[in-house]
């Protein structure tokens, strides 16, 4: 039986939720952004000044060796590498207590309510209204009335009132929830005679808000961001913008002054482009709820001839009138009499919302960091994505089911970039880089734009196949999966942003020296034949570690290509071209395993002599290049995929990417088990054994790398392929590129034209078998793959490099573990008296008392009688005892803030860890039994004496430096 397309599957046609539907959702984002806003607002207005005293939290900060003047990088790699220093430091001393801006938000709210529920009442008094009762003795108004009310509908509370006043041929409806009031101007009585048609149009027009809800959002809306401007905007302007002003003036002698101004531009800039945000967002929201309420008030039976009105000629020119039209709360009477004759047009995704969205998210995520369980950006950011992933599913499921059958199809491109852009604008404003007026590698930003097109994309290309089902519940899980998809993929480009892009941006990818030393330190090796590939796994190895080990990630890449599989395997969409697009995965997975050999062979050729240099360096790399076959092939399969691709073009490509990315793990499995009967291509051996086990040691790690990010970075691929394929076919057809990029339908992949909806005519059983049994075949094996990458992660113990007693004392850690110095004379002082202040006079003192104590425990044995041969008996237990205590307080120094001075953190350091060293050896020397090193007594002697004179030539330079680090504490120097 045929079944036709079932629209409202996705988008209840009913004309009490069209409005709510459309735009609730947005002005409850608007009206959470405000209040995220006002907690930290009033957090910042509410917290003490600080004084900027080595012993204030920012003192910890000075401590770190933090320099306002430096640059923002250095400053970033401070705190995370004293993460542990500084919140043991931190914790010590007062901090911004941040329930007293969750309270100041509760009594917010409170206000706001009162205003909203006396606001309705307030209106009346001001403008004097009286009930329709009193101009209307007979009668004949009231029934009238009650007619149209009947006509649309509404049953619950609702009066009419006349404002005397007004002669306009107007109305107004305001009220709260559940009391609602319809105020008709006294010019539009006389209309009720003249006019019934017009009167019925603009009392069904005003009734139409109140069956759309949309006066509930509108009226807290508005109460609610009156009460924030006064109550938290205004001050937290006043607060920011005097410190501003204060600095600028030279009224503040704070060390953090210039290099907090950009800090506190932002901040200022932020509050502002709040306020602009809001009143564009308002704007656009009320005009959409004006249109709403157009096609609501004629679908209860308005003329649409009602709407005839001309425009008043404008006196500005037409391109300022662009620009105020967007401050405008109505929209012109052509733009209302286009959306009555093209209902489509109320479906339509507006770039505006699109892009204030983007912005609103953006801030909801700074906003929110003072909320308790979202202190951190990664849970940040998952909240934000799971507020806006609903409002751009909803928006393109509207649009492309109402698009069916029109020219104007939706496939979410211009959607997506919108709010990419609003993403990216939002990020700038936040001003998250420190004391730099700009980040100083702002094309890292255009990772959140990818994320919000890909999903955008994929979310519209998707419900279009889901249309297809023939089934009512089928079309709803299906549009159920695709939000969630959306949620994860918009919150994996956020986490990806928060964890690693912005760190990016602010210059760590000219630091990769950093991250080479960490890796470094893991397999202590000979690297330098690896350099190249080196520095492409330190370029990679942040963008992968953002996207791992995270579950709701993994399930949306694999969501990403088994969604619209499982839709073609039950509907049998012809568009989707799963054969071709399976044939394109095959050559993907041929060109991983070409990519896979060539690896062999490279690595081959420099393969150490023995086991254990091939267990460094060379392996490490040799896993790296097989990560990278996999990962660059299925990464071309997708752009080519949507390159040539006119329908369905990102789906195509993940499911390419797909097969091929299961191909090279085939392969790789492959290779590695039958590793040494490869002649030419093996790497660790030339003997010739199938070993399985082989192969899945090498596939859990590698598939807990890439498995995930490959499908997400697919779709990257796909979205960038996709717009060369439409670049090189404008160009062959030798017409020139219009911006008009949505507006061309066949060719571009933003807009792909739609054809009519055609009856679903479901698939024969046995073809339908086998597309579910090869759906299943592919799920299972990536299912499988997913599960044996989470099992190598859960049963895996951590690598750590052995580190001898003898290692010098010049490590990798030395090589960051140490800030710039300072520029300014009054920064090195503040940061020495902070380093002093906060626990580094503390920690000398303590090594001083052991050495004390060591000292006194030396002095109590030379006491003792000698015995016959010359020597005293020294308690073993006891010294070994101090040995440890010494080494234990000196591990605790080197966990403390490094000294803010690279010079002496070297010295400081190097004493430090041979303190450490002698002291455990001092152990190994006491401890009882003959089966170590030292057989004899007098080994035991000799070493003993040998580790007190090292001890005691380590201990002496650390009074030279502590003198050193107070002469630059108080400015002698």
């Amino acid at each position: 039986m045929n079944a036709p397309v079932d629209v409202a599957a996705f988008v209840p046609d009913r004309p009490r939720w069209r409005g709510i539907a459309d735009t609730g959702p947005r002005f409850a984002l608007l009206m959470t952004v405000v209040t995220a806003s006002s907690v930290s607002m009033l957090d910042t207005v509410l917290a003490p000044r600080p004084n900027d005293s080595p012993g204030d939290p920012l003192g910890c900060l000075l401590a770190a060796g933090l320099d306002p003047d430096g640059r923002n990088l250095d400053n970033v790699l401070i705190t995370v590498r004293s993460s542990a220093a500084l919140s043991k430091c931190m914790s010590g001393v007062p901090t911004v207590e941040h329930w007293k801006g969750m309270v100041a938000t509760l009594l917010l709210l409170a206000v706001a309510a009162a205003v909203y529920w006396w606001t309705p009442r307030l209106r009346e008094l001001r403008h004097r209204t009286v009930p329709v009762g009193d101009v209307d003795p007979d009668g004949t108004l009231a029934a009238e009335l009650a007619g149209l009310r009947a006509r649309a509908g509404i049953t619950y509370g609702l009066a009419f009132r006349v404002d005397p006043a007004r002669t306009t041929a107007g109305a107004v409806v305001y009220g709260r929830f559940g009391h609602y009031t319809v105020c008709l101007h006294a010019g539009l009585l006389v209309r009720c005679s003249t006019d019934p048609e017009g009167f019925h149009a603009v009392v069904l027009h005003e009734l139409a808000h109140v069956r759309n809800r949309d006066v509930d959002f509108a009226s807290a809306s508005t109460a609610l961001w009156r009460v924030f401007v006064v109550l938290a905007l205004l001050p937290y302007l006043y607060h920011e913008g005097r410190m501003l002003f204060e600095g600028l003036f030279g009224l503040n002698d704070s060390p953090f002054w210039p290099g907090v101004a950009s800090a506190l531009a932002y901040s200022l800039l932020a509050g502002l482009v709040l306020v602009g945000l809001v009143h564009l967002a308002r704007a656009d929201l009320l005009r959409r709820r004006e249109l709403h309420a157009d096609a609501g008030a004629v679908d209860y039976g308005a003329s649409p001839a009602a709407w005839e009105h001309r425009d008043p000629p404008g006196t500005v020119a037409a391109s300022v009138r662009r620009v105020t039209a967007l401050l405008r709360t109505h929209p012109t009477w052509a733009e209302r009499r286009r959306v009555l004759a093209d209902r489509t047009r109320l479906s339509g995704v507006g770039a505006l919302s699109m892009f204030l969205v983007g912005v609103s998210a953006t801030l909801l995520v700074n906003a929110l960091l003072v909320v308790p369980g979202l202190s951190t950006n990664t849970g940040a950011a998952w909240c934000t994505a799971a507020f806006v992933a609903p409002m751009l599913w909803f928006a393109l499921a509207r649009s492309v089911a109402a698009s069916q059958g029109t020219e104007r199809g939706e496939s979410g491109v211009r959607t997506g970039i919108w709010l990419g852009c609003g993403l990216v604008l939002g990020e700038f404003v936040r001003g998250r880089h420190g004391n730099e007026w700009l980040v100083p590698a702002p094309w890292f930003l255009l990772g959140l734009l990818l994320a919000a097109t890909v999903a955008a994309v994929w979310s519209a290309q998707c419900t279009r196949l889901a249309l297809a089902l023939p089934r009512r519940w089928a079309r709803r899980a299906a549009g159920l999966l695709n939000l969630l998809v959306v949620v994860a993929v918009l919150g994996a480009g956020l986490h990806w942003w928060y964890r690693s892009g912005q760190y990016l941006a602010v210059g760590l990818h000219n630091r990769t020296e950093v991250i080479r030393d960490q890796v470094t330190s893991v397999y202590p090796d000979t690297w330098q034949a690896y350099s190249l590939e080196l520095s492409a796994v330190v370029t990679l190895l942040p963008t992968l570690a953002a996207l791992t080990k995270n579950i709701p990630v993994e399930a949306a890449a694999l969501a990403l290509w088994l969604l619209p599989l499982g839709v073609w395997a039950y509907t049998g969409t012809p568009r989707l071209r799963v054969r071709r697009t399976l044939v394109a995965g095959l050559a993907g997975g041929a060109l991983c395993w070409a990519g896979l050999l060539a690896a062999g062979y490279v690595q081959h050729g420099r393969r150490p002599g023995s086991w254990a240099e091939r267990a460094g360096a060379y392996s490490f790399f040799h896993t790296w290049m097989m990560m990278g076959a996999v990962l660059a092939s299925s990464l071309l399969t997708a752009a080519a995929v949507a390159a040539v691709s006119r329908h369905f073009w990102l789906p195509r490509a993940l499911l390419a990417a797909a097969v091929a990315q299961l191909l090279g793990f085939a392969g790789l499995f492959v290779l590695s088990s039958a590793d040494g009967c490869l002649g030419r291509y093996s790497v660790m051996t030339d003997q010739c054994h199938w070993v399985p086990a082989v192969g899945l040691v090498y596939l859990g790690p590698i598939a807990q790398t890439v498995l995930a990010p490959t499908i997400l970075l697919a779709g990257c691929a796909g979205l960038v392929g996709a717009g060369v394929g439409w670049g090189v076919r404008r160009l062959r057809r030798g017409s020139p590129i219009r911006p008009a990029l949505a507006d061309h339908p066949d060719e571009t992949p933003g807009r792909a034209q739609m054809p009519p909806p055609h009856p679903v005519v479901p698939r024969p059983r046995r073809p339908r078998l086998f597309s579910l049994g090869m759906v299943l075949v592919l799920a299972v094996s990536a299912s499988l793959l997913t599960v044996a990458a989470h099992e190598t992660s859960s049963g895996a113990k951590p690598a750590r490099a052995s580190v001898s007693v003898d290692t010098p004392g010049d490590m990798v850690g030395d090589l960051v573990d140490s800030s710039p110095t300072a520029r300014r004379a009054k920064i090195r002082e503040w940061q020495a008296l902070a380093w002093l202040g906060h626990g580094g006079l503390t920690h000398y003192e303590r090594i001083a008392d052991a050495v004390k104590d060591f000292s006194d425990a030396l002095t109590a044995a030379g006491k003792q009688k000698p015995r016959d041969n010359g020597t005293i008996r020294l308690d073993n237990e006891k010294f070994s005892r101090l040995c440890g205590a010494l080494a234990t307080r000196a591990d605790d120094a080197l966990a403390y803030f490094p000294v803010p001075d690279e010079n002496l953190q070297k010295s400081w350091s190097g004493s430090l860890r041979e303190i450490a060293r002698q002291g455990r050896i001092c152990q190994d020397v006491l401890a009882p039994g003959d089966d170590g090193p030292y057989k004899t007594e007098a080994d035991r002697s000799r070493a003993f004496s040998q580790v007190l004179d090292e001890m005691l030539r380590a201990v002496r330079p650390l009074t030279t430096i502590l003198d050193k680090i107070t002469k630059v504490a108080t400015g002698s120097t």
